[in-house]
Protein backbone atom coordinates (compact mmCIF):
# COMPACT_ATOMS: atom_id res chain seq x y z
CA UNK A 1 0.00 0.00 0.00
CA UNK A 2 1.47 3.36 -1.04
CA UNK A 3 1.63 6.44 1.17
CA UNK A 4 -1.13 8.00 -0.93
CA UNK A 5 -3.46 5.06 -0.24
CA UNK A 6 -2.63 5.12 3.48
CA UNK A 7 -3.38 8.85 3.76
CA UNK A 8 -6.68 8.62 1.88
CA UNK A 9 -7.71 5.49 3.79
CA UNK A 10 -7.01 7.17 7.12
CA UNK A 11 -8.92 10.31 6.10
CA UNK A 12 -11.92 8.23 5.03
CA UNK A 13 -12.00 6.22 8.26
CA UNK A 14 -11.77 9.36 10.38
CA UNK A 15 -14.16 11.55 8.40
CA UNK A 16 -16.89 8.90 8.11
CA UNK A 17 -16.29 6.20 10.66
CA UNK A 18 -19.80 4.80 10.14
CA UNK A 19 -18.69 3.52 6.73
CA UNK A 20 -16.49 0.52 6.17
CA UNK A 21 -13.57 1.44 3.94
CA UNK A 22 -15.03 -0.82 1.24
CA UNK A 23 -18.54 0.74 1.44
CA UNK A 24 -17.78 4.11 -0.10
CA UNK A 25 -19.21 2.94 -3.43
CA UNK A 26 -21.91 0.58 -2.14
CA UNK A 27 -24.80 2.45 -3.84
CA UNK A 28 -22.98 2.76 -7.18
CA UNK A 29 -24.06 6.38 -7.58
CA UNK A 30 -21.15 6.88 -9.97
CA UNK A 31 -23.14 4.88 -12.51
CA UNK A 32 -26.05 7.35 -12.39
CA UNK A 33 -26.45 10.64 -14.24
CA UNK A 34 -27.44 13.51 -11.93
CA UNK A 35 -27.49 16.27 -14.53
CA UNK A 36 -30.80 17.96 -15.33
CA UNK A 37 -32.11 19.74 -18.44
CA UNK A 38 -31.32 23.45 -18.64
CA UNK A 39 -35.08 24.10 -18.75
CA UNK A 40 -35.31 23.03 -15.09
CA UNK A 41 -33.11 25.98 -14.13
CA UNK A 42 -35.63 28.75 -13.45
CA UNK A 43 -33.51 31.01 -11.26
CA UNK A 44 -33.17 34.62 -12.41
CA UNK A 45 -29.78 35.83 -13.68
CA UNK A 46 -28.42 39.38 -13.46
CA UNK A 47 -25.25 41.00 -14.78
CA UNK A 48 -22.81 42.33 -12.21
CA UNK A 49 -21.92 45.48 -14.13
CA UNK A 50 -25.53 46.40 -14.88
CA UNK A 51 -27.11 46.15 -11.41
CA UNK A 52 -26.04 48.61 -8.73
CA UNK A 53 -25.58 47.73 -5.09
CA UNK A 54 -28.69 49.71 -4.12
CA UNK A 55 -30.80 48.00 -6.77
CA UNK A 56 -29.58 44.57 -5.71
CA UNK A 57 -30.47 45.20 -2.07
CA UNK A 58 -33.92 46.48 -3.02
CA UNK A 59 -34.77 43.74 -5.53
CA UNK A 60 -33.21 40.69 -3.90
CA UNK A 61 -31.72 41.04 -0.41
CA UNK A 62 -34.60 42.96 1.18
CA UNK A 63 -37.16 40.65 -0.43
CA UNK A 64 -35.13 37.52 0.40
CA UNK A 65 -35.00 36.26 -3.18
CA UNK A 66 -32.18 34.01 -4.48
CA UNK A 67 -30.44 35.06 -7.68
CA UNK A 68 -27.47 34.11 -9.86
CA UNK A 69 -25.01 36.90 -10.67
CA UNK A 70 -22.89 36.79 -13.83
CA UNK A 71 -19.60 38.62 -14.31
CA UNK A 72 -18.36 38.83 -10.71
CA UNK A 73 -15.06 37.10 -11.51
CA UNK A 74 -13.97 39.30 -14.42
CA UNK A 75 -11.08 40.85 -12.48
CA UNK A 76 -10.24 37.86 -10.27
CA UNK A 77 -6.79 36.29 -10.38
CA UNK A 78 -8.53 33.09 -9.26
CA UNK A 79 -9.77 32.58 -12.82
CA UNK A 80 -6.22 31.81 -13.96
CA UNK A 81 -4.65 30.66 -10.67
CA UNK A 82 -7.25 28.23 -9.36
CA UNK A 83 -6.69 24.98 -11.25
CA UNK A 84 -5.15 21.59 -10.54
CA UNK A 85 -1.79 22.44 -12.11
CA UNK A 86 -1.33 25.63 -10.08
CA UNK A 87 -2.56 23.99 -6.87
CA UNK A 88 0.00 21.21 -7.28
CA UNK A 89 2.73 23.76 -7.82
CA UNK A 90 1.83 26.16 -5.00
CA UNK A 91 0.12 23.96 -2.39
CA UNK A 92 1.70 20.57 -3.09
CA UNK A 93 2.25 19.50 0.54
CA UNK A 94 -0.18 21.86 2.26
CA UNK A 95 -3.02 20.15 4.17
CA UNK A 96 -6.63 21.15 3.62
CA UNK A 97 -9.66 20.18 5.67
CA UNK A 98 -11.89 17.43 4.23
CA UNK A 99 -14.10 16.73 7.26
CA UNK A 100 -14.26 16.05 11.00
CA UNK A 101 -13.78 12.88 13.02
CA UNK A 102 -16.15 11.56 15.67
CA UNK A 103 -14.55 13.79 18.33
CA UNK A 104 -14.97 16.95 16.30
CA UNK A 105 -11.31 17.17 15.28
CA UNK A 106 -10.56 18.36 11.77
CA UNK A 107 -9.43 15.83 9.19
CA UNK A 108 -6.83 17.04 6.70
CA UNK A 109 -5.42 15.75 3.43
CA UNK A 110 -2.48 17.27 1.58
CA UNK A 111 -3.33 18.87 -1.72
CA UNK A 112 -1.16 16.43 -3.72
CA UNK A 113 -3.05 13.45 -2.32
CA UNK A 114 -6.45 15.06 -2.65
CA UNK A 115 -6.02 15.95 -6.33
CA UNK A 116 -4.83 12.43 -7.12
CA UNK A 117 -7.82 11.04 -5.24
CA UNK A 118 -10.24 13.35 -7.08
CA UNK A 119 -8.86 12.16 -10.43
CA UNK A 120 -8.84 8.42 -9.59
CA UNK A 121 -10.53 6.72 -6.61
CA UNK A 122 -12.88 9.62 -5.98
CA UNK A 123 -14.53 9.08 -9.33
CA UNK A 124 -15.94 5.77 -8.04
CA UNK A 125 -17.03 6.81 -4.53
CA UNK A 126 -20.70 7.58 -3.93
CA UNK A 127 -19.94 10.84 -2.11
CA UNK A 128 -16.21 11.60 -2.41
CA UNK A 129 -14.03 13.49 0.04
CA UNK A 130 -14.44 17.23 -0.38
CA UNK A 131 -12.17 20.15 0.57
CA UNK A 132 -14.27 22.55 2.63
CA UNK A 133 -11.67 24.64 4.43
CA UNK A 134 -12.56 27.74 6.44
CA UNK A 135 -9.00 28.47 7.51
CA UNK A 136 -7.16 28.04 4.20
CA UNK A 137 -4.17 27.13 6.37
CA UNK A 138 -4.38 24.84 9.38
CA UNK A 139 -3.07 25.82 12.77
CA UNK A 140 -3.34 22.22 13.93
CA UNK A 141 -3.35 18.98 12.03
CA UNK A 142 -4.68 15.86 13.73
CA UNK A 143 -4.14 16.16 17.45
CA UNK A 144 -0.80 17.98 17.39
CA UNK A 145 -0.62 21.74 17.56
CA UNK A 146 1.77 23.50 15.23
CA UNK A 147 2.51 26.95 14.01
CA UNK A 148 1.85 27.81 10.41
CA UNK A 149 5.03 28.14 8.39
CA UNK A 150 5.91 31.33 6.56
CA UNK A 151 5.37 29.49 3.28
CA UNK A 152 1.84 28.42 4.26
CA UNK A 153 0.97 31.94 5.38
CA UNK A 154 2.12 33.23 2.00
CA UNK A 155 -0.05 30.61 0.28
CA UNK A 156 -3.07 31.58 2.35
CA UNK A 157 -2.47 35.20 1.52
CA UNK A 158 -2.33 34.26 -2.16
CA UNK A 159 -5.71 32.52 -1.97
CA UNK A 160 -7.23 35.53 -0.23
CA UNK A 161 -5.75 37.92 -2.77
CA UNK A 162 -7.00 35.89 -5.72
CA UNK A 163 -10.61 37.00 -5.25
CA UNK A 164 -12.56 40.09 -4.24
CA UNK A 165 -15.78 40.24 -2.27
CA UNK A 166 -18.57 41.33 -4.64
CA UNK A 167 -19.86 44.87 -4.10
CA UNK A 168 -23.27 43.57 -2.99
CA UNK A 169 -21.75 41.73 -0.02
CA UNK A 170 -19.15 44.17 1.31
CA UNK A 171 -20.90 44.48 4.69
CA UNK A 172 -19.35 42.18 7.26
CA UNK A 173 -20.87 43.14 10.59
CA UNK A 174 -19.62 40.04 12.39
CA UNK A 175 -16.11 41.49 12.18
CA UNK A 176 -17.23 43.84 14.95
CA UNK A 177 -17.23 40.86 17.32
CA UNK A 178 -13.53 40.25 16.70
CA UNK A 179 -11.71 37.39 15.00
CA UNK A 180 -11.59 35.28 18.15
CA UNK A 181 -15.34 35.19 18.71
CA UNK A 182 -16.79 35.42 15.22
CA UNK A 183 -17.85 32.09 13.69
CA UNK A 184 -16.18 30.74 10.53
CA UNK A 185 -17.53 32.68 7.57
CA UNK A 186 -15.53 31.83 4.43
CA UNK A 187 -14.66 28.51 2.84
CA UNK A 188 -12.35 27.43 0.05
CA UNK A 189 -14.18 24.58 -1.69
CA UNK A 190 -12.78 21.91 -4.02
CA UNK A 191 -14.41 18.61 -4.95
CA UNK A 192 -15.20 16.06 -7.63
CA UNK A 193 -18.53 14.84 -9.00
CA UNK A 194 -21.21 13.88 -6.43
CA UNK A 195 -19.42 15.62 -3.56
CA UNK A 196 -21.27 18.50 -1.95
CA UNK A 197 -23.17 19.77 1.05
CA UNK A 198 -26.33 18.14 2.41
CA UNK A 199 -29.61 19.97 2.92
CA UNK A 200 -29.18 22.77 5.46
CA UNK A 201 -29.97 26.34 6.47
CA UNK A 202 -27.02 28.67 6.90
CA UNK A 203 -26.23 29.26 10.60
CA UNK A 204 -27.32 32.23 12.72
CA UNK A 205 -29.68 33.59 10.06
CA UNK A 206 -26.81 34.69 7.82
CA UNK A 207 -27.04 34.96 4.06
CA UNK A 208 -24.40 33.54 1.73
CA UNK A 209 -22.78 33.93 -1.64
CA UNK A 210 -20.96 31.21 -3.58
CA UNK A 211 -18.76 31.95 -6.59
CA UNK A 212 -17.73 29.11 -8.87
CA UNK A 213 -14.51 29.37 -10.90
CA UNK A 214 -14.35 25.82 -12.27
CA UNK A 215 -16.97 23.16 -12.98
CA UNK A 216 -20.74 23.02 -12.43
CA UNK A 217 -22.89 22.78 -9.31
CA UNK A 218 -26.48 21.63 -8.99
CA UNK A 219 -28.67 23.50 -6.50
CA UNK A 220 -32.10 23.02 -4.95
CA UNK A 221 -33.54 25.75 -2.73
CA UNK A 222 -36.75 25.95 -0.68
CA UNK A 223 -38.47 29.10 0.63
CA UNK A 224 -38.48 29.71 4.39
CA UNK A 225 -41.43 27.99 6.03
CA UNK A 226 -41.27 24.85 3.90
CA UNK A 227 -42.00 21.91 6.24
CA UNK A 228 -38.75 20.28 7.23
CA UNK A 229 -40.39 16.87 7.12
CA UNK A 230 -40.68 17.35 3.35
CA UNK A 231 -37.25 18.64 2.36
CA UNK A 232 -35.26 16.80 5.07
CA UNK A 233 -37.08 13.52 5.81
CA UNK A 234 -35.56 10.34 7.28
CA UNK A 235 -33.28 8.82 4.66
CA UNK A 236 -32.30 5.41 6.00
CA UNK A 237 -30.66 3.27 4.78
CA UNK A 238 -29.00 6.15 2.90
CA UNK A 239 -26.65 8.63 4.56
CA UNK A 240 -27.14 12.39 4.72
CA UNK A 241 -24.87 13.28 1.82
CA UNK A 242 -26.03 15.53 -1.02
CA UNK A 243 -25.98 12.74 -3.61
CA UNK A 244 -28.20 10.59 -1.37
CA UNK A 245 -30.71 13.44 -1.16
CA UNK A 246 -30.89 13.82 -4.93
CA UNK A 247 -31.30 10.06 -5.28
CA UNK A 248 -33.83 9.50 -2.49
CA UNK A 249 -35.71 12.76 -1.76
CA UNK A 250 -35.63 14.78 -4.97
CA UNK A 251 -37.81 12.30 -6.94
CA UNK A 252 -40.68 13.00 -4.54
CA UNK A 253 -40.67 16.66 -5.59
CA UNK A 254 -40.22 15.78 -9.28
CA UNK A 255 -43.01 13.23 -9.70
CA UNK A 256 -46.26 14.17 -11.44
CA UNK A 257 -44.59 17.02 -13.33
CA UNK A 258 -43.07 18.53 -10.16
CA UNK A 259 -46.43 18.78 -8.41
CA UNK A 260 -44.90 18.88 -4.91
CA UNK A 261 -41.98 21.04 -6.01
CA UNK A 262 -44.28 23.66 -7.53
CA UNK A 263 -46.57 23.62 -4.51
CA UNK A 264 -43.76 24.55 -2.12
CA UNK A 265 -41.81 26.80 -4.47
CA UNK A 266 -38.73 24.62 -4.96
CA UNK A 267 -36.10 26.35 -7.09
CA UNK A 268 -33.54 24.47 -9.17
CA UNK A 269 -30.37 25.89 -10.69
CA UNK A 270 -27.21 24.80 -12.46
CA UNK A 271 -24.33 27.09 -11.52
CA UNK A 272 -21.76 27.60 -14.28
CA UNK A 273 -18.15 28.80 -14.09
CA UNK A 274 -17.97 32.51 -13.30
CA UNK A 275 -21.44 32.61 -11.75
CA UNK A 276 -22.21 33.65 -8.18
CA UNK A 277 -25.15 32.23 -6.27
CA UNK A 278 -26.86 34.45 -3.67
CA UNK A 279 -28.71 32.49 -0.95
CA UNK A 280 -30.79 34.63 1.46
CA UNK A 281 -30.88 33.68 5.12
CA UNK A 282 -33.47 31.10 6.15
CA UNK A 283 -33.60 29.31 2.77
CA UNK A 284 -33.00 25.53 3.07
CA UNK A 285 -30.70 24.50 0.24
CA UNK A 286 -28.54 21.67 -1.02
CA UNK A 287 -25.68 21.72 -3.50
CA UNK A 288 -23.89 18.91 -5.34
CA UNK A 289 -20.95 19.06 -7.72
CA UNK A 290 -21.60 17.66 -11.18
CA UNK A 291 -17.91 17.56 -12.10
CA UNK A 292 -14.60 18.77 -10.64
CA UNK A 293 -15.31 22.17 -9.09
CA UNK A 294 -13.43 24.99 -7.38
CA UNK A 295 -15.31 27.69 -5.53
CA UNK A 296 -15.20 30.28 -2.76
CA UNK A 297 -18.16 30.93 -0.48
CA UNK A 298 -18.84 33.32 2.38
CA UNK A 299 -21.62 33.90 4.90
CA UNK A 300 -22.36 37.46 5.92
CA UNK A 301 -24.38 39.67 8.20
CA UNK A 302 -25.48 42.98 6.68
CA UNK A 303 -27.74 45.83 7.86
CA UNK A 304 -30.49 44.24 5.76
CA UNK A 305 -30.49 40.84 7.51
CA UNK A 306 -29.20 42.15 10.85
CA UNK A 307 -32.46 41.65 12.77
CA UNK A 308 -32.74 37.95 11.88
CA UNK A 309 -29.05 37.39 12.55
CA UNK A 310 -29.24 39.22 15.87
CA UNK A 311 -32.19 37.14 17.12
CA UNK A 312 -30.51 33.89 16.11
CA UNK A 313 -27.16 34.91 17.57
CA UNK A 314 -28.67 36.12 20.83
CA UNK A 315 -30.20 32.69 21.33
CA UNK A 316 -27.49 30.41 19.94
CA UNK A 317 -24.34 32.36 20.81
CA UNK A 318 -25.16 34.72 23.74
CA UNK A 319 -21.51 35.60 24.43
CA UNK A 320 -20.97 36.47 20.80
CA UNK A 321 -24.16 38.56 20.81
CA UNK A 322 -23.01 40.45 23.91
CA UNK A 323 -19.63 41.18 22.35
CA UNK A 324 -21.37 42.18 19.14
CA UNK A 325 -23.66 44.69 20.84
CA UNK A 326 -20.96 46.11 23.11
CA UNK A 327 -18.78 46.84 20.10
CA UNK A 328 -21.68 48.55 18.29
CA UNK A 329 -22.30 50.73 21.37
CA UNK A 330 -18.60 51.56 21.63
CA UNK A 331 -18.35 52.57 17.99
CA UNK A 332 -21.49 54.69 18.19
CA UNK A 333 -20.19 56.47 21.29
CA UNK A 334 -16.83 57.01 19.60
CA UNK A 335 -17.98 58.08 16.14
CA UNK A 336 -21.61 59.16 16.55
CA UNK A 337 -22.36 57.65 13.12
CA UNK A 338 -26.01 57.02 12.28
CA UNK A 339 -24.99 53.62 10.86
CA UNK A 340 -24.15 52.32 14.35
CA UNK A 341 -27.11 54.11 15.91
CA UNK A 342 -29.49 52.30 13.56
CA UNK A 343 -27.95 48.93 14.49
CA UNK A 344 -28.17 49.76 18.19
CA UNK A 345 -31.80 50.84 17.81
CA UNK A 346 -32.58 47.49 16.16
CA UNK A 347 -30.99 45.64 19.08
CA UNK A 348 -33.07 47.62 21.55
CA UNK A 349 -36.29 47.18 19.58
CA UNK A 350 -35.77 43.41 19.61
CA UNK A 351 -34.98 43.22 23.32
CA UNK A 352 -38.36 41.75 24.26
CA UNK A 353 -38.93 39.74 21.09
CA UNK A 354 -39.03 36.01 22.00
CA UNK A 355 -35.89 34.11 21.16
CA UNK A 356 -35.91 32.27 17.88
CA UNK A 357 -35.65 28.51 18.01
CA UNK A 358 -32.08 27.59 17.29
CA UNK A 359 -31.61 25.86 13.95
CA UNK A 360 -30.30 22.33 14.15
CA UNK A 361 -28.79 22.72 10.71
CA UNK A 362 -25.06 23.25 10.33
CA UNK A 363 -23.39 25.43 7.73
CA UNK A 364 -21.06 24.20 5.12
CA UNK A 365 -20.60 21.97 7.00
CA UNK A 366 -19.87 20.25 7.82
CA UNK A 367 -18.48 22.90 8.40
CA UNK A 368 -19.90 24.27 10.25
CA UNK A 369 -19.21 26.47 12.32
CA UNK A 370 -20.86 26.44 15.66
CA UNK A 371 -22.38 23.07 16.69
CA UNK A 372 -25.07 24.94 18.54
CA UNK A 373 -27.75 22.27 18.90
CA UNK A 374 -26.27 19.95 21.47
CA UNK A 375 -29.29 17.95 22.38
CA UNK A 376 -31.97 18.70 19.83
CA UNK A 377 -33.39 15.71 17.98
CA UNK A 378 -35.09 16.49 14.72
CA UNK A 379 -37.11 14.33 12.40
CA UNK A 380 -33.99 13.68 10.38
CA UNK A 381 -32.02 12.55 13.38
CA UNK A 382 -34.56 10.31 15.05
CA UNK A 383 -33.11 7.03 16.17
CA UNK A 384 -36.44 5.28 15.84
CA UNK A 385 -37.04 5.81 12.13
CA UNK A 386 -36.80 2.10 11.40
CA UNK A 387 -36.30 0.79 14.92
CA UNK A 388 -32.51 1.00 15.01
CA UNK A 389 -29.85 3.44 16.13
CA UNK A 390 -28.78 5.91 13.45
CA UNK A 391 -25.05 5.76 12.74
CA UNK A 392 -24.72 8.92 10.66
CA UNK A 393 -22.05 11.41 11.72
CA UNK A 394 -24.58 13.95 12.99
CA UNK A 395 -26.42 11.51 15.26
CA UNK A 396 -23.22 9.96 16.59
CA UNK A 397 -21.91 13.39 17.45
CA UNK A 398 -25.13 14.26 19.29
CA UNK A 399 -25.04 11.01 21.26
CA UNK A 400 -21.45 11.67 22.33
CA UNK A 401 -22.41 15.09 23.63
CA UNK A 402 -25.34 13.64 25.53
CA UNK A 403 -23.08 10.95 27.01
CA UNK A 404 -20.52 13.52 28.12
CA UNK A 405 -23.27 15.65 29.64
CA UNK A 406 -24.71 12.64 31.45
CA UNK A 407 -21.23 11.74 32.69
CA UNK A 408 -20.74 15.20 34.11
CA UNK A 409 -24.11 15.06 35.86
CA UNK A 410 -23.30 11.68 37.39
CA UNK A 411 -19.93 13.00 38.52
CA UNK A 412 -21.56 16.08 40.06
CA UNK A 413 -24.16 13.93 41.84
CA UNK A 414 -21.44 11.63 43.13
CA UNK A 415 -19.44 14.63 44.29
CA UNK A 416 -22.42 16.03 46.15
CA UNK A 417 -23.12 12.65 47.73
CA UNK A 418 -19.47 12.24 48.79
CA UNK A 419 -19.48 15.74 50.22
CA UNK A 420 -22.59 14.98 52.24
CA UNK A 421 -21.14 11.68 53.49
CA UNK A 422 -17.90 13.41 54.47
CA UNK A 423 -19.87 16.01 56.38
CA UNK A 424 -21.90 13.33 58.20
CA UNK A 425 -18.72 11.42 59.03
CA UNK A 426 -17.12 14.60 60.34
CA UNK A 427 -20.14 15.36 62.54
CA UNK A 428 -20.06 11.78 63.84
CA UNK A 429 -16.36 12.02 64.63
CA UNK A 430 -16.84 15.36 66.39
CA UNK A 431 -19.62 13.84 68.49
CA UNK A 432 -17.44 10.85 69.32
CA UNK A 433 -14.60 13.19 70.28
CA UNK A 434 -16.83 15.05 72.70
CA UNK A 435 -17.83 11.76 74.31
CA UNK A 436 -14.19 10.74 74.70
CA UNK A 437 -13.33 14.03 76.42
CA UNK A 438 -16.41 14.27 78.67
CA UNK A 439 -17.27 10.64 79.10
CA UNK A 440 -20.52 8.77 78.41
CA UNK A 441 -23.81 10.54 79.12
CA UNK A 442 -24.40 8.29 82.13
CA UNK A 443 -21.13 9.39 83.75
CA UNK A 444 -21.95 13.03 83.15
CA UNK A 445 -25.24 12.56 84.86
Amino acid sequence: MTRYHRRIRRAKLRARSELDIFQWDRHQFAEQDFTIPESYDTLERIDYDQVSREEFIERFEEKSIPVVIRGVTQDWDACKNWNSETFLKKYYSQPFKVGEDDDGNNVYVKMKYFLKYAETDGLKDDSPLYIFDSGFISADVGSSKRRSSKREEEHASTLLNDYMIPKYFKDDLFQLAGDRRRPPFRWFVVGGPRSGTGIHIDPLGTSAWNTLTTGHKRWCLFPPGTPKSLYDPPMKPFDREAVSWFHHVYPRFAENDFELGKKYGMIQAIQHPGETMFVPGGWPHIVMNLDFTIAITQNFCSPTNFEAVWLNTRHARPKLAKKFRNEIERLYTKTGRCFYKDLLDKCRSLEYVPMLRMSTDDSSSSSSSSDSSDGDITSTESESDIGEICMCHKCKKRRRKEARRAGREVKDDKGSKDSKENKDNKDSMDSKGDEDRLGPPAMLA
